[in-house]
């Protein structure tokens, strides 16, 4: 049996008054900062003296590459906001929506941004092009209910943007939001869209909590990883249902997925999968964020419940939260190895 070496460590949360939405109450959600590699954490949650981001519940993190000091964050019900001193206060912004589960910034010019969400109920991909001051609608569902559930932008081409929604349609723009066409519908919501950073015609989808879909040729075909042909004594799937993924910025054909009966890589495209040996007592409980570090490909940050895991060679460091919310969001700074941020929310 191998033995893991276990350190735990606390969060340190400041008692702040106040929430962006009006009153007063401590900072149980928000955002929190690690400016030690995810060993420790502190609340960033601060608009000014009288009120915090304390009580939102946030969805999404974008870290500006080209400016790390610039930080946006998507909120349920609180639109987004917006830090330029590296999360020590904060702004709200009027992208006009709620429910923001994507926000990213076009890497060849980081003053573009998406982000999607609901607007007077529909699900709409807004762009600003002047750095989150103004806000132009250019994608909108048909119906009332079906969100944009997740976005991902082109590592070489900043105007080619993929979306998938929770109606389970997967479409593509090449012109920065002008025009769409559609890549493929699945049976269920589209919960995460991840291009392989090492195979960039590579394009992961996590369908509802069962299924990964993936396309090997840009987007003109799509096949399930379940229902892939594959020897089950030597070539094994995951187990559970899938609630997060995350792929490895360097390493072609490697997908990791968190479930709620642990974590398992694979690196061979989804065709077998193994089990991560993560600390047992997080096995049962759905992993709601997972990442892998963009500076160090071997190391693995995830959360489970209201405690995160970080991977330190065949150890884990453990964070106590010490929050009522679970940690929905995981982001690293693309410029400062050092520096990871969560996302907090309410799960019922």
């Amino acid at each position: 049996m191998k033995y893991l070496l276990i350190t735990i460590l606390f969060l340190a949360v400041s008692a702040l008054t106040g929430c962006a939405g009006g009153g007063s109450g401590s900072s149980t959600g928000g955002i929190f900062k690690s400016e030690d590699g995810g060993r420790s954490f502190e609340s960033h949650n601060i608009i000014d003296e009288d009120s915090t981001i304390g009580r939102s519940d946030v969805l999404s993190i974008a870290v500006d590459p080209s400016n790390n000091d610039v930080i946006y964050i998507g909120t349920a019900k609180d639109d987004f906001f917006i830090s330029v001193d590296g999360s020590d206060t904060w702004t709200k912004g009027a992208a006009q929506l709620v429910g923001i589960r994507n926000i990213v910034v076009n890497p060849f010019n980081t003053q573009t941004i998406y982000m999607s969400g609901m607007h007077e109920g529909r699900g709409s991909v807004v762009r600003s092009v002047d750095g989150g001051k103004e806000w132009k609608r250019v994608y909108v569902e048909p119906q009332d209910g079906t969100n944009i559930t997740a976005v991902v932008v082109s590592p070489i081409n900043g105007d080619m943007i993929y979306i998938g929604t929770s109606g389970g349609t997967i479409a593509r723009t090449l012109n920065a939001g002008d025009s769409w066409e559609n890549l493929y519908h699945a049976q269920q919501g589209v919960n995460e869209l991840l291009i392989d950073a090492g195979d960039i015609n590579t394009l992961y989808a996590l369908i509802d909590g069962r299924d990964v879909v993936k396309s090997r040729d840009d987007g003109v075909t799509f096949e399930s990883v379940r229902d892939l042909e594959r020897d089950y004594e030597t070539e094994k799937l995951y187990e559970g249902t899938l609630y997060s993924m995350t792929v490895s910025p360097s390493v072609s054909g490697v997908v990791i997925v968190g479930t709620d009966k642990g974590v398992f890589r694979s690196e061979n495209y989804g065709q077998s999968w193994i089990p991560v040996d993560v600390i047992a007592s997080t096995i049962g409980i759905p992993i709601h964020a997972i990442e892998i570090n963009p500076h160090n490909s071997n190391q693995l940050v995830y959360a489970a419940a209201k405690a995160v895991y970080t991977s330190v060679n065949d150890s884990w460091a453990i964070t106590d939260t010490t929050s009522n919310r679970t940690v929905d969001v995981i982001a690293h700074d693309p410029v400062n190895s050092n520096v990871v941020y969560l996302g907090l929310k309410k799960v019922k």
